[in-house]
């Protein structure tokens, strides 16, 4: 097992699980309370029989079993996180919490019409997208992993405390990365779990699955600035590694969508009603417009539609100047 894959202690009865998944990312961070009433997990990762052998593998060297696991939370319904929850409630009877918005959020991505093709192509035509660059956007979306359905035993809302043995969690709704993402604050031993909310190195997509009619990007920035009261906690997230300084985390990551937010701004008196691919390549990418290929181009659209929208908003003129003034 390579070093980054090993667990680690993070507290006492608190362990990190690395779960290998498929992408540059490589594993989401699994986190198991081990207490006296048996096994909690958070996130337990990618959906496959050998991460479900390694989980138990683990377990087994720490002294426990999988067949003891009484709990999954979920932050939040991608396959990377959500993904075990479904086949370890099966195998061993385990109840699957995650919040309440999330669940609906679930129920609109998880229907087959949200990966229907056809209607891709025209989301497609709406972007701009020359008819050459089509192909490549259309297989990228046919290949992505698709939703799974998972129907919760339990459901959080915003500020419930959740019990993992005698760890008492305090939920936070945190919204943009999706509709319905949490964050989960141990206030005795000073460690916040924020899933894909904020991440060490990588700044995550925003509205990767939200309801219609909400706005991610100022969800998104608002939600950072709600963990202000936990600067001092030590972060533990998603992908990567822990963490402390999450205020400078957070606000790096605020920094950089309200810059682009800013720099579309920019473009608006001479773009005007231009679809999204126009705005899209006129702007600042880490690889450059033209290195970006399949998911990653994908990816640019949607969140260049996604700060479009912003912009429309209530609050906007005050998010722009935010980020005039961080660039």
């Amino acid at each position: 097992m390579s070093a980054e894959l090993e667990p680690e202690q993070i507290r006492p009865g608190l362990w990190c699980i690395p779960m290998p998944m498929p992408g540059p990312l490589r594993a989401t961070l699994a986190y198991a309370v081990l207490a006296d009433d048996g096994v909690h997990l958070i996130d337990p990762g990618w959906d496959t029989s050998e991460n479900a052998e390694r989980l138990g593998r683990v377990l087994t060297g720490l002294g426990r079993s999988a067949a003891e696991i009484r709990t999954v939370v979920v932050t939040h319904h991608h396959p990377d996180h959500i993904g075990l929850a479904a086949r370890l409630r099966r195998d061993h009877g385990v109840r699957v919490v995650l919040s309440q918005v999330e669940r609906e959020v679930l129920s609109v991505v998880a229907d087959p019409a949200h990966r229907d093709l056809e209607t891709y192509r025209q989301r497609l035509e709406g972007w701009g997208v020359p008819a050459a660059r089509q192909p490549e956007l259309v297989d990228s979306h046919a290949s992505i992993a698709p939703a799974v359905a998972v129907e919760p035993d339990g459901i959080l809302r915003d500020g419930d405390v959740v019990r993992l043995g005698e760890r008492m969690l305090t939920v936070l709704l945190t919204p943009g990365h999706t509709g319905g993402h949490v964050c989960l604050v141990d206030d005795a031993d000073e460690v916040i779990f924020t899933g894909d909310h904020v991440l060490p190195e990588v700044y995550a997509g925003i509205g990767l699955g939200i309801l219609p009619g909400t706005e991610p990007v100022g969800a998104l920035i608002a939600s950072l600035d709600r963990l202000a009261p936990y600067d001092d906690y030590e972060v533990l997230p998603g992908h990567g590694h822990r963490f402390r300084d999450l205020g400078a985390r957070r606000r790096r990551i605020a920094a950089h969508h309200l810059r682009r937010l800013a720099e579309i701004a920019t473009l608006v008196p001479e773009l005007g009603d231009a679809p999204v691919w126009e705005y899209a390549a006129r702007l600042t990418w880490t690889l450059g417009w033209e290195g970006l290929r399949g998911f990653a181009r994908h990816s640019a659209l949607h969140q260049t539609e996604l700060h479009l929208r912003a912009l429309g908003t209530h609050g906007a003129d005050a998010l722009v100047a935010r980020g005039l003034s961080s660039g």
